[in-house]
């Protein structure tokens, strides 16, 4: 990775979101070609800094996060950021391979370790408490780090009455309260086996998300 300080580490780019031109008639991503089969998508922070740099009568921009375009960006391809802007920076084609790595939660080989997740409160999991009920028979809501990242958090949850796709109990969760504002730059969302076996037993009454039981009160 060369360039400004925009985005300080790999983590702070594989969780930006950023601004992406398309063009209006083909549908191809803004590019550049800084050297002969060197090719780099362009992306950006800001609206300002996409204006200066693209006719945007003929392209539209598109807000995408950098994991979603790393998904559809082919090999062989690096990202540019904030092209020509000294704070701007380049990520090659071979740091974006390095980067595609860690687009699954537990890749492979990496040095998965618990932490804490200090934004996770007793109101938050309050919420995803009554979010999963009915939807999930167990969540479990912990915090983890992969190799040098920051903390991520992540909910794993046990399917009530079968298989659940992930996405469907992240919809269902989110749905009450937002994921991405509970102090991590991202929240996964797993089926429990999912979880690698040595995190997995880590896990503790502590770590389960379930109602809190209410006192009843009696009155004669």
């Amino acid at each position: 990775m060369s360039g400004g300080q925009v985005f300080a580490t790999r983590w702070d780019l594989l969780f930006a979101q950023v601004l992406i031109g398309v063009d209006r008639t083909t549908g191809v991503f803004s590019g550049s070609e800084p050297a002969p089969g060197r090719q780099l998508v362009c992306v950006w922070t800001s609206e300002a800094r996409a204006g200066e740099a693209l006719h945007l009568e003929s392209w539209d921009l598109k807000k995408i996060s950098v994991r979603s375009l790393l998904t559809v960006l082919p090999a062989g391809i690096g990202i540019h950021v904030d092209p020509a802007v000294p704070s701007g920076m380049t990520a090659s084609a071979d740091y974006v391979a390095q980067l595609k790595r860690y687009l699954v939660p537990f890749p492979d080989g990496a040095d998965v370790r618990r932490a804490p997740w200090d934004g996770l409160d007793a109101s938050a999991r309050e919420a995803l408490a009554d979010a999963a009920d009915g939807h999930v028979s167990e969540l479990y809501a912990f915090g983890f780090t992969v190799d040098d990242s920051p903390t991520l958090g992540c909910l794993a949850y046990v399917a009530a009455g079968g298989p659940a796709p992930a996405d469907a109990v992240r919809t269902t969760l989110a749905a009450s309260i937002d994921l991405d504002s509970l102090g991590v730059p991202t929240v996964i969302v797993v089926p429990l086996e999912e979880v690698p076996e040595a995190l997995r037993a880590t896990l503790g009454d502590a770590d389960r998300v379930r109602r809190e039981k209410r006192p009843r009160f009696w009155r004669r």
